[in-house]
């Protein structure tokens, strides 16, 4: 990737990864998902097939129909070379697989928040209008994703990103209340949340949205500042299998582990269907 693909000022961009003729549907087109889960993991880039933690096959046969390595290998092969082109070669990786679900007929617009970012984010961290004159303490301010089954991410096109997070913004201003939280999963917060993503959802409605083709990746920035402002696609047409890679410096990764008491490298699975005791004896690994 040459530096000037995705420019500075770009809030996304979308990326070939895998040429269209060689769409993976046409080898393994029965693949698909037996139960929600997501697989996660911290550390070093994962070169080959072989690099993959033992977990990572039992996640697969617990939660697919068949082995994801065709459609994931030629993406990371590529997030590995973005990450060495940007000096950076560890990365907190998720793949997400999802059975066929209404929970987001309607768009849930945002931006992510700065993932090493020290100021956190969330819906009561309203960005004020000189925040982007102040240094930010991450290394990136930028992620890559795909999906390997189903509808891509929805994205608000480039030409109106600027003022769908002017409308982010203000939404989130007019709706957020003071109020201390009293629980990780704040009642109010969720209220708020909710309320947020049903005025989103009309008033950019217009704006249209854009989706990577097969084959494609987005490369886009984080952040209220600058982040591209995007939403999960309508799911109730069938599975999906979602890769989320956020990448960074070692010890940044290393530091954020040991602040959630876990050992570093990582890696662990969640599946709500599969017995706990198997499930827990996989977080070992």
């Amino acid at each position: 990737m040459k530096e000037e693909r995705v420019s500075a000022s770009s809030s996304f961009e979308f990326l070939e990864y895998r040429p269209q003729a060689k769409s993976p549907s046409e080898t393994d087109p029965d693949l698909h998902v037996l139960h929600n889960a997501f697989w996660s993991y911290c550390g070093p880039q994962l070169t080959e097939g072989e690099d993959l933690p033992p977990n990572f096959h039992e996640w697969t046969h617990a939660a697919l129909s068949d082995s994801l390595l065709p459609r994931l290998m030629p993406f990371l092969g590529f997030v590995n070379k973005v990450l060495r082109e940007h000096g950076l070669d560890h990365y907190w990786l998720t793949i997400r697989a999802t059975k066929a679900t209404s929970e987001f007929d309607k768009p849930r617009w945002h931006t992510d928040d700065m993932f090493f970012s020290a100021r956190g984010g969330g819906l009561r961290a309203v960005p004020q209008e000189d925040d982007s004159g102040r240094t930010m303490d991450l290394q990136t301010d930028w992620k890559l994703c795909t999906t390997l089954l189903g509808p891509s991410t929805m994205f608000i096109p480039a030409e109106r990103q600027a003022e769908a997070r002017k409308t982010q913004r203000s939404t989130r201003k007019a709706l957020v209340t003071e109020h201390d939280c009293t629980s990780i999963r704040c009642i109010a917060c969720a209220a708020t949340s909710d309320a947020v993503r049903t005025q989103l959802s009309s008033k950019l409605k217009s704006m249209g949205a854009m989706q990577a083709a097969s084959g494609q990746c987005a490369f886009f920035r984080i952040g209220q500042e600058k982040g591209a402002v995007h939403s999960e696609p309508c799911m109730s047409g069938g599975d999906r299998i979602f890769v989320n890679v956020v990448p960074g410096k070692e010890d940044e990764l290393k530091s954020l582990s040991t602040k959630w008491g876990m050992s570093f490298p990582r890696s662990w699975w969640i599946a709500p269907n599969v017995s706990k005791s198997r499930e827990a004896s996989l977080w070992k690994h």
